[in-house]
């Protein structure tokens, strides 16, 4: 195996066909692993970060993988590390992150990336792989890696992604849930038809800018509603995604739904296509509209979840977070988790206070449990003496 590091972004471009090709032959998770979901975020949301891309060649040449990595500076705790990172994580919310390799040479390649970075160790404190599936052949070598060298490593941000293998049909789908669940998407979905709105769906092209503008604008709107910012108000994040919906990444589609009542949109939901899944991303709401209270939201769910199914698509991603309303909808899930590798002084120190501030924080929690649980048993005997 022969490694070459490309650190400018002019040297990206060259390496788009092969990269996405790789991203590609992971048919489950290689959406957010794309050159153009790299590039994009570089661009929007880290124009302060270094490409640090490195790429693995066979004996002939040929590229067979290559780690979609970029370096600049890790801030927590008042404190910055120089650090190497995967890119299209912060702010967009990337998950499923991974080296990419051919399926044959993987282990090689892992291995062979792996050496590179402990080679050149000098050039980051951090190692910061993030939204990494438990258990991947990729995790499992970076506590290697850890061990073997000395590494200070941590586990962090621990997630919870639920998803549904879709079945042939539909209705199918539906009889796997809860007779309430079904008995309100089902209505939820009738109720809306009547009132005369119409759920329409967009791609690449069709205006995609114009259709962007208004979720984004029904997102702010619906979490403005509770005195929040909500994810699209943060820098960067609406050209990122204008950029990523009006030229998806390859062997991707975006696809937008949008609920029109009265010629005005009052409900967007979007997802993207890759391979074998469809990613549900984002959605939002008008929270004044007349419509709010039939649940638009479980409308254009139902329909992105529906559509995926009658494309032939064999998975329906929520990707991170295990709010409430994702339960209703599937009980299955994958974890995902960040491991961060610290080697110069100050990151180990810095993964240290990090790991008190972890023991403090279940100290405190363990200790709420307790006298909530003392306060509950002194109320028990309290009834029983009445």
């Amino acid at each position: 195996m022969k490694i070459e590091l490309i650190t400018k972004r002019e040297d990206l471009a060259v390496l788009a066909p092969r990269w996405d090709e790789l991203a590609l032959s992971d048919s489950r998770d290689g959406f957010f692993r794309t050159s153009g979901w790299y590039c994009a975020w570089m661009e929007h949301i880290r124009p302060d970060a270094q490409p640090f891309v490195i790429v693995v060649r066979n004996n002939d040449g040929d590229l067979v993988g290559l780690a979609p990595l970029c370096r600049g500076a890790y801030r927590d705790l008042g404190i910055q590390l120089n650090s190497i990172f995967w890119a299209g994580r912060e702010v967009v919310s990337g998950d499923f992150l991974d080296f990419l390799a051919d399926a044959e040479v993987r282990p090689q390649v892992i291995a062979a990336i792996l050496e590179y970075l402990q080679e050149n160790r000098s050039r980051w404190g951090l190692l910061v792989l993030g939204e990494l599936v438990d258990g991947a052949d990729s995790y499992m070598a970076l506590e290697v890696l850890a061990k073997q060298h000395d590494l200070a490593l941590r586990r962090q941000e621990e997630r919870i992604c639920p998803y549904i293998a879709l079945p042939a049909k539909f209705e199918d789908y539906l009889g796997t849930l809860g007779s309430s669940t079904r008995y309100h998407i089902r209505r939820r979905m009738r109720d809306v038809e009547r009132t005369g709105a119409r759920v329409e769906v967009f791609e690449a092209g069709q205006d995609m800018p114009v259709h962007l503008d208004s979720l984004i604008r029904l997102h702010l709107a619906r979490w403005n509603k509770d005195n929040l910012p909500g994810t699209m108000g943060r820098d960067g994040f609406a050209p990122f995604l204008r950029q990523i919906c009006t030229n998806p990444p390859k062997g991707s589609r975006c696809r937008l739904y949008q609920l029109t009542h009265e010629e005005t949109p009052v409900a967007s939901l979007l997802t993207f296509h890759f391979g074998e899944s469809a990613l549900y991303y984002q959605a939002g709401w008008d929270p004044d509209s007349s419509l709010a209270a039939l649940s638009p939201a479980v409308v254009l769910m139902a329909h992105s979840i529906r559509d995926a199914i009658q494309l032939g698509l064999r998975y329906y991603e929520f990707l991170r977070g295990d709010e409430a309303y994702k339960s209703r909808w599937s009980k299955t899930c994958r974890k995902t988790a960040t491991l961060l590798l610290g080697r110069s002084f100050a990151a180990k120190q810095y993964l240290r206070v990090s790991a008190i501030k972890d023991l403090v924080k279940r100290s405190f929690q363990q200790h709420g449990e307790t006298l909530r649980d003392d306060a509950a048993t002194e109320q028990m005997g309290n009834h029983a003496s009445l």
